[in-house]
């Protein structure tokens, strides 16, 4: 799964749409509902990528040490659930969708390694810097 522009271009690392700006970014389709999805990082740049997600039917899981404004409103709304600490490769674990967006790029790194280590068909996508 990957985010893609309307006309099939990637959107810009760390771009969020002006205020009044329609966000011409869609996600691709899971193949059924219920999927678990991982994000790592708490900024703006994983809340704007898990809002999408979280109007879908899959249960989405953001571990970070620290959330913004908008990444709380979404756990407000019940949209996600939150783990309050640093990312472990047991996370991993029942992952459908894992998406590394941390601000920083050790982490995201290491996140993707931890995913290919293992081998079994995922899909993994790395975000920009998150502020």
């Amino acid at each position: 799964m990957t985010a893609v522009h309307q006309d099939g271009s990637l959107p810009q690392h760390g771009h969020l749409p002006q205020p009044g700006h329609r966000d011409s970014v869609r996600l691709l389709g899971f193949p059924r509902d219920g999927r678990h999805v991982l994000v790592i990082g708490g900024g703006r740049v994983a809340a704007h990528r898990v809002d999408a997600l979280a109007r879908s039917n899959h249960l989405v899981v953001v571990v970070a040490t620290h959330l913004c404004d908008d990444m709380y409103d979404l756990l407000a709304e019940r949209r996600i659930s939150w783990e309050n600490r640093a990312p472990r490769p047991s996370d991993l674990d029942r992952a459908w969708l894992v998406h590394a967006a941390s601000g920083d790029a050790a982490l995201d790194a290491l996140v993707c390694g931890w995913v290919e280590s293992r081998r079994r068909p995922r899909r993994v996508s790395r975000g920009g810097r998150s502020s």
